[in-house]
């Protein structure tokens, strides 16, 4: 009987080890997509939170998202605040597609990656400060020249084309 108890115990730990294992093996695969992805220069990043400058989070309705495209970045987010020039596109300062300057890239070893860029529309100048984490959610820092930096919180696309 202490021998059948043993065998179980044994066993119970054998199995725990091999679901500990797999979950690591799973985390480190995720990693490695996300660091393949965002490597490429081409992908995509939904947002589902935004963070108004000295406000409270927004959970959005729907996804905005801002794209990657080689040298070229598709924006497609909300902005709410006022702007410093009258008579402006006020709210659509976010909405754009222009060429990217002066893109860094650095990935850690644990497969965060922190993204730098800088790129210039007719309306303003701007900023970006991606950081997408190993898990694929990513924070969004834009600064601009004529209106309050604002924040988003989102998940990287990690669908292949």
């Amino acid at each position: 009987m202490k021998t059948k108890r043993q065998i179980f115990i044994l066993l119970v730990v054998v199995l725990a080890g091999i679901l500990t294992l797999s979950a690591q093996n799973r985390k480190e695969q995720r990693a490695e997509v996300v660091r393949n992805i965002i490597s490429s220069k081409n992908y995509k990043i939904y947002v589902d939170t935004y963070i108004p400058p000295y406000r409270d989070p927004k959970q959005l309705n729907y996804l905005d998202s801002i794209e990657i495209k080689n040298d070229s970045v598709f924006s497609d987010l909300l902005y709410l605040e006022e702007s410093d020039i009258p008579y402006s596109d006020r709210g659509n300062q976010l909405i754009f597609q222009a060429p990217i300057k002066k893109y860094v890239m650095d990935i850690d070893e644990k497969g965060n990656a922190r993204i730098c860029f800088s790129t210039r529309t007719t309306a303003d100048c701007f900023n970006f400060k991606i950081e997408v984490y190993s898990n694929g959610s990513a924070n969004i820092n834009v600064t601009m020249q004529h209106n309050q930096s604002v924040n988003y919180m989102g998940e990287l696309d990690m669908r292949r084309e």
